[in-house]
């Protein structure tokens, strides 16, 4: 009985490691529910704050950001005077000011008219870790330009649109931030990059990012991007095409507040540049992350629209309503009459607390714990489908449960097999042993007669014949 038993508790114990696998399988695949701590001193008033950023970029001296014209310089002047104040440092300069980065760049107008060697200006400023040793580098990021000078109509007659929600609500929120941060430190470096040229396909973003090196690339831990906030039903945190721990970490500092990117949101088939990650695109991707994404570097977009509607190939921002991304309707008045002005304070809010709560130094070892696995959880090179990204996981899943189904049923077949040869055996020794009341004599069954044949019990008949029931084998 003992093999008996041995075999039994062999098969259960199987059967039992099968469940735990697929079982811790199924939740390690489940990010755990990472837990935050709030922040103290974050309120309302940094919405009142944000908004009242927001309004000065709508205003006169401001509405004007479009690339390749002096209004452009002179909101980036604007830019470098307030991050000067507020103490941060840069390692740029011009003429023109602390913290400007020039460059040359190229494009095409709405109306077709081709620009050729335009000057811009991203403007770039820094805070150093408050620890001896930097655990590397944070990029707080948006565009700030806007298409005031674009024309409306064959008259040459302009848009004159103030891009509040394209970029100024962006710009709001990072202020906000640098205004709320100058006193405060962080164990990583904090880069605020304000980048031109995005309403053209993110110019100030791809030069900036094509003149690091690999040493300063790799020295980047996380770049949050802010885009066309304000003016949304929702708003969300696009991290990537996979789960991934840092973007679950930045969606639990945002609480309910933030809506969970839908699975089955539309995707562009297209493909941007010939370094991309994916062979497709949506609106998540499509800001000044982008050029940081294909150099495998954490990202995080902010953006708020409604990804829920389906009426646009991209994406739609409110129910009911006209877009007004890259539009002559994007105006601060237009994002008042659609959210309100307490909506459009509320959501700014809720960005700025959301990343505050992300850098306090409460939660700095949660922070370094996400960002420390972030580069390993980055797709793993070569543009992949949207198929493939979006059902990769549960492919994963799928292949797994099936090898581990086949792995018990070998277990099983084996576990029969030395089954039967025990049961063999058994008959075998049995069989040798006798039984004493009616041991069988040499050649016994030989002398039975024809009509005794008919009358052997079934069981005889069925044994008397086998090799193994052979008292002389």
């Amino acid at each position: 009985m003992k093999k008996t038993f041995n075999s039994k508790k062999i098969y259960a114990i199987a059967i039992v490691l099968l469940i735990v696998s697929i079982t811790v399988f199924f939740v390690g695949c489940k990010s755990k529910q990472i837990q935050v701590n709030e922040v103290d001193g974050v309120d309302a008033s940094l919405g009142e704050k944000a908004y009242g950023y927001l309004q000065t970029l709508a205003g006169e001296e401001l509405q004007n950001r479009t690339l390749g014209t002096q209004g452009e310089l002179g909101a980036a002047k604007y830019i470098s005077g307030l991050m000067t104040d507020w103490g941060y440092a840069s390692e740029y300069f011009s003429e023109d000011g602390l913290g400007l980065q020039e460059f040359k760049t190229s494009f095409k107008r709405f109306d077709g008219e081709e620009i050729n060697g335009a000057l811009a200006h991203n403007v770039i400023f820094s805070k150093k870790s408050g620890e001896e040793n930097s655990k590397g580098e944070i990029i707080l990021a948006c565009g700030y330009d806007n298409l005031y000078s674009e024309k409306a109509d064959i008259s040459g007659n302009l848009w004159n649109v103030d891009g509040s929600y394209e970029s100024g609500s962006s710009v709001a929120v990072m202020l906000t931030l640098a205004e709320t941060l100058k006193d405060k430190s962080c164990d990583y470096d904090l880069t605020f990059a304000f980048f031109s040229g995005s309403c053209y396909g993110w110019k100030g973003a791809m030069d900036y990012v094509e003149n690091l090196d690999r040493a300063q690339l790799d020295k980047i831990a996380l770049v949050v991007n802010f885009a066309m906030l304000g003016g949304g039903d929702n708003w969300y945190i696009y991290s990537g095409e996979s789960k991934n721990s840092y973007g679950s970490y930045l969606n639990a500092c945002g609480g309910d507040h933030v809506t969970a990117v839908p699975k089955d949101r539309n995707i562009g088939q297209f493909v941007l540049t010939s370094d991309a990650i994916y062979n497709y695109a949506n609106i998540g991707m499509l800001s000044n992350q982008y050029f940081f994404d294909v150099k495998k570097i954490p990202t995080a977009n902010f953006l708020s629209l409604n990804w829920e509607i389906n009426d646009n190939p991209l994406f739609s921002e409110m129910k009911g309503k006209d877009n007004i991304y890259h539009t002559k309707n994007d105006t601060l008045q237009n994002l008042i009459e659609r959210k309100g002005e307490d909506g459009v304070k509320a959501q700014l809010f809720e960005v700025v607390k959301t990343t505050l709560t992300a850098l306090d130094s409460s939660n700095k070892e949660t922070l370094e714990v996400v960002l420390d696995t972030a580069k390993s959880q980055l797709p793993g090179g070569g543009a992949q489908n949207g198929q493939s990204a979006t059902f990769a996981n549960f492919i994963i899943k799928i292949v797994v449960i099936a090898i581990l189904i086949a792995i018990s049923f070998a277990i099983r077949a084996n576990l029969s097999k030395n089954m039967d040869k025990y049961i063999k055996a058994k008959k075998a020794k049995e069989g040798n042993n006798g039984d004493a009341q009616e041991e069988k004599k040499p050649f016994e069954d030989a002398q039975i007669d024809a009509t005794d044949a008919q009358e052997t019990p079934k069981t005889q008949k069925n044994t008397e014949n086998k090799r193994d029931d052979d008292p002389f084998v």
